[in-house]
């Protein structure tokens, strides 16, 4: 018996070495011995995760494709892996491709963390397979530093079964609405063409159409929310959709705030305040308490008509049971019909290449290069839409998709996603974005005027920049 467990003592010990030199191997990228390149591949995508088996499929037909190439693969949940990969990066033993954020690449360029990546361009890619608005953020000093990968954007969603509720309304209720009392309100009465060619009742075309909309498909029992119409808190609004497509922008092209100065900044602001004053805030935050882990959740067991939110909606939709499955639309996010102002907010993420490798050598860098590449190529790029519900950013293939999607709300997805706009990237305060937020959360809870809650803005940004 003693023999037995010291020679299962042994055995677990052995295991224990030789995983440890299985690590140690990994860990370490360039060419083997045998002239193998060896490269650490980082992403969101942990083993349990839905996307993790995609993902390895990927590696695999990669390194099929590529012999002489090994791709050592490592998943993150995402809850850690923007914590893990900062520190990562510029470790010796990090990883030499990763996945990261498209708006703060600019930083990595700045700080020798990125490749550049311009220099690996030719006729099979380039910057023209992308769009422009994922590149800009991604350009330093005329140079890219990473590729656009798998994308976002914002719609407005909604539930066609309750939103065609509206169809029995009176002018005299539309009349009575709280968006029909501001001052400039488009709300005349019942919309005349209320009605769509389908015979259902069209998404709200205007901000103050929404907010309506919000009020009308909201309905009480006993004092308290049963079913609400909209709020911003469902789903994946972002405020900074109210400013753009209002008309306004938080900085001119030198980078100066003009947020006490451009009309249509303010008109942003008083829009998602009265967007969030239609009801008590204390009975709508005693119905969102019931959503359970997500807010989103009441989307989904129909006791929200309608919500802002990304991409996936429509391919989750697909995959929820046909008794669950709701009748969705889905419409661009109001623009008050100023086509200019036509916006919805995107971030998404970027791949890129760890700057240390343009140290090692050509058959290194240009190994790395090839599975950056073949991650954005046609084939696995129209793999990011189906198999993870991301955005393709290869543009490439958008021809394709909209040839082989024929169903119309995922239509509309797809032709978003030339309208989108992400945070403008200012180098002396690039987290502008979460001061305003917090100044913006406290004018919903009446900490601020509209007033001053812009005027707090500015001072808040000027301070980062001070402080740069």
């Amino acid at each position: 018996m003693k023999q037995r467990k010291i020679k299962t003592l042994i055995c677990l010990l052995a295991i224990a070495i030789l995983a440890t030199a299985a690590m140690t191997a990994c860990s370490s990228s360039g060419k083997g011995e045998n002239g193998d390149v060896n490269l650490q591949f980082w992403s969101i995508y942990p083993e349990g995760d839905p996307n993790y088996a995609w993902t390895c499929s990927v590696i695999d037909r990669f390194e099929q494709e590529n012999p002489g190439i090994h791709i050592d693969y490592t998943g993150i949940s995402f809850w850690d892996y923007f914590t893990k990969i900062t520190t990562s990066m510029t470790d010796p033993n990090g990883p030499d491709i990763y996945i990261q954020t498209i708006k703060d690449n600019t930083d990595r360029a700045k700080g020798g963390v990125s490749m550049e990546l311009s220099q690996f361009f030719d006729e099979s890619m380039n910057a023209d397979y992308f769009f422009k608005e994922d590149l800009i953020p991604m350009t330093y000093e005329d140079k890219v530093y990473g590729l656009p990968y798998a994308l976002d954007n914002r719609i407005l969603y909604y539930n066609v079964d309750l939103v065609n509720e509206l169809s029995q309304t009176t002018d005299a209720q539309w009349l009575a609405t709280k968006a029909a009392q501001l001052e400039g309100s488009t709300i005349t009465g019942k919309p005349s063409d209320l009605i769509d060619k389908d015979g259902n009742v069209r998404a709200p075309q205007t901000w103050d159409e929404l907010q309506a909309y919000q009020e009308l498909l909201t309905k009480q029992e006993n004092g308290k929310i049963t079913q609400l119409g909209f709020d911003v808190a469902v789903g994946n609004c972002m405020f900074v959709n109210t400013v753009w497509n209002k008309g306004g922008d938080f900085f001119d092209e030198s980078g100066n705030s003009t947020i006490t100065t451009d009309p249509g900044v303010r008109k942003g602001f008083e829009t998602w305040f009265n967007l969030t004053h239609t009801f008590p805030a204390a009975k709508v935050n005693a119905f969102l308490g019931s959503a359970g882990e997500s807010t989103t959740n009441l989307f989904w067991n129909k006791s929200v008509a309608m919500m802002i939110s990304t991409n996936e909606v429509p391919w989750q939709n697909d995959r929820l049971p046909e008794e669950k499955q709701l009748h969705l639309g889905a419409a661009p996010i109001p623009y008050d019909h100023i086509e200019e102002n036509r916006f919805n907010f995107t971030g998404g993420f970027s791949i890129e290449i760890a700057n240390r490798l343009s140290k090692k050598s050509k058959a290194v860098q240009e190994a790395a290069w090839k599975f950056t590449k073949y991650m954005c190529s046609d084939e696995i790029q129209k793999e990011v839409l189906t198999e993870s519900s991301n955005m393709p950013a290869n543009t490439k293939i958008y021809d394709d998709l909209f040839k082989e999607i024929t169903d119309p709300v995922k239509q509309v997805v797809l032709t978003e996603m030339s309208y989108r706009k992400p945070y403008q990237y200012i180098y002396n305060a690039p987290n502008w974005w979460g001061e305003v937020q917090n100044i913006v959360t406290d004018m919903v809870a009446d900490k601020y005027t509209v007033e001053e809650a812009l005027t707090n803005s500015e001072k808040a940004i000027e301070k980062l920049k001070a402080s740069y």
